[in-house]
């Protein structure tokens, strides 16, 4: 059977064909949202193109629950009864886009990951996906079963070693009081505005006026929230970073300010500084993730 997989993002989604082997790389396609009105009109051209599909799983950059779910940053709405007749599908499930990404860590190829600290090890079940791109939030796998818990951390308040960070450069910091609110591309270039009075796009940012210092101090906060995200899940099968904002942090001269608050961590016999890190590289990651949630539920 052919299956449809979707990632559908803030502003772009992309969508491919699975099978029990998964992901079939040569159907992957990327889409614009502002050329759609909504996601079925988008699936429907695709859908038009391939062989006859049965069931679909859709990972989705916002709320996920009972069936439905919407786009954090885009008006659209999506309901699983909806799209299973509009795109004549036996059933579609929905995901949040970082459970996708807990559904596919386990199943990713090297080639789609770039070790960035601490020491792999294979038999450690718990580990975490930490998504900064158009927004935030995590999610944590139990990685042998293929469990994984959603979660909506973006909107919970900044921990108090984050609100210092931003305490310290800002007057207004309580306009950055959730963690979405400062790590994420819009957060980004609210902070560096907020700090400069320069206002630019995030991706203008590392040559914009003192685009550089708002980088470093952001790569600071992120380092802070990642120990406390660590001493609560435990993560010790790995912490994966993922979405542009966090490639931008981790790639370039601040990755070791971004790292060094969990690096550095000489607690439990450096327990914490252990815990492996990595970047996902490959942005059809949470398609990988869709098909191996079909493989289980259909």
């Amino acid at each position: 059977m052919l299956y449809l997989v979707a990632d559908v993002g803030g502003t772009n989604c992309r969508l491919a064909l699975a099978d029990a082997t998964g992901v079939r790389a040569d159907t992957v396609r990327r889409f614009r949202n502002e050329d759609h009105a909504c996601f079925a009109d988008l699936a429907r051209g695709y859908i038009a193109e391939q062989p006859p599909l049965s069931a679909a799983a859709i990972a989705i950059a916002g709320p996920v629950g009972k069936g439905e779910g919407r786009l954090t940053n885009r008006d659209w709405h999506f309901d699983a009864v909806d799209l299973a007749r509009d795109l004549s599908l036996s059933a579609v499930h929905l995901l949040n886009d970082l459970e996708a990404l807990g559904h596919a860590i386990s199943i990713l190829p090297d080639s789609s990951l770039e070790h960035l600290s601490g020491m792999p090890i294979e038999e450690e079940p718990q580990a975490m996906v930490v998504g900064l791109g158009t927004g935030f939030n995590v999610s944590v796998t139990h990685r042998p079963s293929g469990v994984v818990y959603a979660a909506e951390m973006g909107h919970a308040r900044l921990p108090h070693p984050v609100a210092s960070i931003v305490e310290a450069e800002i007057e207004d910091a309580r306009s950055f009081d959730t963690v979405e609110h400062l790590l994420s591309g819009k957060g980004l270039a609210r902070f560096h505005a907020a700090r400069t009075g320069v206002t630019c796009a995030p991706e203008e940012l590392s040559s914009a006026p003192g685009g550089p210092e708002t980088l470093a101090i952001m790569a600071r906060a992120l380092g802070a929230l990642t120990r406390e995200v660590a001493y609560l899940y435990l993560p010790e099968g790995g912490i994966y970073f993922n979405g542009s904002l966090a490639r931008t942090l981790l790639t370039g001269p601040n990755r070791e300010a971004a790292l060094a608050p969990l690096t550095s961590d000489t607690l439990f016999d450096g327990r914490m500084a252990r815990i492996p890190t990595y970047l996902l590289t490959d942005d059809a990651s949470a398609l990988h993730g869709c098909a191996r949630y079909l493989a289980v539920a259909v």
